[in-house]
C-alpha cells in the first residue's frame, strides 16, 4: 500500500467522524450548550474559518489549486509529446541513422498522394495545450506520432521527406563538415542513394570511425572519401579545391555544412586529439581505406602514392597547408583571450 492510499484509509473515518458530529450539533444546537465555553469558541472559530478563511488565506488557497491544475495540465500535455518517436531518438545515447536499407523510388505525384492519404490516417494524439509549428508557425493541437514540434501538414511532409531518396548513382557530392549531427546525416543519404562522396572535417580519424560503424557500411563504403580540412585557413582550402579538381573529373554537388555551429574552445576538442595523432596502422583496415587518400596529403613518409598527391596541392608542402595536414592540431590554438581560460563544465 501506497503513503498516499495508507493516509487515506487513516483520514476517512476522521472526515466521516466530524460531518456526523457537525449534523448533530446542527439538528440539536443545545448540544453546544453542554460544551465548555472555551472549546464551544475554538470549536465555531475553527468552522468558521473552514468556511471562509481569511482574505490572504484565500489568495492563497486560489493560487495553490491554480498552480496545482497547471502542474497536471502540463504534466498530461508531456506525456502526449513523449508519445513522439523523435523524443525516444533523443533520448538515445547515439543516434541511429534513418533509413538502413533505403526506401524504393517513388515518382512526385505518388509522393504527394502518399502526403495527403497521410493527414487522415497517420496517428495523431490530441494534446490539451495548443503548440506553435515551428516551420509554418500555425497552432495546433494533434500531436503526430513522430514530430512533437511540427503540426499535422508540416509533419506528414518532413516525415515523407525523411524516407525520401533519389538514384545519385555515378554523381559525386562534396560535403564539409561532415562528421557529427546534420552534416552526418546528410552524408549517410548521398551515400546511401548512390552517391559518390567526399567529406571534409578537422577530425577525419573520428569520422571515418563513425561512418564505418553503421550497419550497412559494406555497402556504400567504397564510395566514401574523407579528408581532414580547417576551412579558417584559406591557402589550404585552395590547395585542396586545386586537388579536387586535379583529382576528380566531375563534382555534381557541394554540401556547404561547415562553420554553421557555435565556436567551440579548443579544451572541448582537446579528447579528440589522442585518436587524430595516433598511428594510423592502429586502426581498423576499413576506416584506414576512407582516410588512405587523405593520409597521403598530410605527408608523403605515410603511404606509398603520398608524394606525388603532396606535389599536387597547388605547389604546397605539408608545411605550408597546416588546414590539411593539421586540421585535428589547428583546433587547439588558442585564438582569443577567453581560450586560455578553462570553463569548469569542459
Amino acid at each position: 500500500m501506497s503513503n498516499n492510499e495508507s493516509e487515506n484509509s487513516e483520514t476517512d473515518p476522521q472526515v466521516a467522524a466530524t460531518i456526523e458530529l457537525l449534523e448533530q450539533l446542527i439538528s440539536d444546537r443545545t448540544l453546544l450548550a453542554a460544551i465548555p465555553q472555551d472549546i464551544r469558541v475554538k470549536l465555531l472559530s475553527l468552522a468558521g474559518d473552514l468556511y471562509e478563511p481569511d482574505l490572504s488565506l484565500r489568495r492563497k488557497l486560489i493560487k495553490d489549486q491554480r498552480r496545482s491544475d497547471k502542474n497536471e495540465k502540463t504534466a498530461r500535455h508531456q506525456e502526449n509529446l513523449a508519445q513522439a518517436a523523435i523524443r525516444a531518438l533523443r533520448a538515445k545515447p547515439v543516434f541511429v541513422t534513418p533509413n538502413v536499407f533505403p526506401p524504393e523510388l517513388v515518382e512526385g505525384d505518388e509522393i504527394n498522394d502518399e502526403i495527403n492519404d497521410g493527414l487522415t490516417s497517420a496517428a495523431f494524439v490530441e494534446t490539451n495545450k495548443e503548440q506553435h509549428c515551428y516551420v509554418c508557425k500555425v497552432k495546433y493541437t494533434l500531436i503526430h506520432f513522430f514530430y512533437d514540434q511540427l503540426c499535422p501538414a508540416c509533419a506528414e511532409f518532413n516525415y515523407n521527406k525523411r524516407g525520401e531518396t533519389a538514384d545519385l548513382s555515378g554523381r559525386v557530392a562534396l560535403l564539409t563538415g561532415g562528421r557529427v549531427k546534420i552534416g552526418y546525416q546528410a552524408g549517410i543519404k548521398l551515400l546511401r542513394a548512390g552517391a559518390h562522396l567526399i567529406v571534409t572535417t578537422r577530425f577525419p580519424r573520428d569520422s571515418a570511425m563513425r561512418y564505418a560503424a553503421e550497419a550497412d557500411f559494406a555497402d556504400w563504403g567504397h564510395r566514401l572519401e574523407i579528408y581532414g580540412l580547417d576551412l579558417r585557413h584559406t591557402p589550404s582550402v585552395e590547395a585542396f579545391c586545386h586537388h579536387v579538381m586535379t583529382k576528380y573529373d566531375r563534382l555534381d554537388y557541394i554540401v556547404n555544412n561547415a562553420c554553421q555551429t557555435v565556436r567551440r574552445p579548443p579544451e572541448f576538442y582537446r579528447h579528440m586529439m589522442e585518436l587524430e595523432s595516433a598511428s594510423i596502422t592502429d586502426m581498423p583496415n576499413n576506416v584506414r581505406e576512407l582516410v588512405g587518400a587523405y593520409e597521403g596529403l598530410r605527408g608523403y613518409n605515410m603511404l606509398p602514392a603520398g608524394e606525388v598527391e603532396a606535389l599536387e596541392l597547388a605547389g604546397l608542402s605539408p608545411t605550408t597547408a597546416p588546414g590539411i595536414t593539421r586540421s585535428a592540431e589547428l583546433s587547439q590554438a588558442e585564438l582569443i583571450a577567453e581560450d586560455r581560460d578553462l570553463p569548469s563544465h569542459l
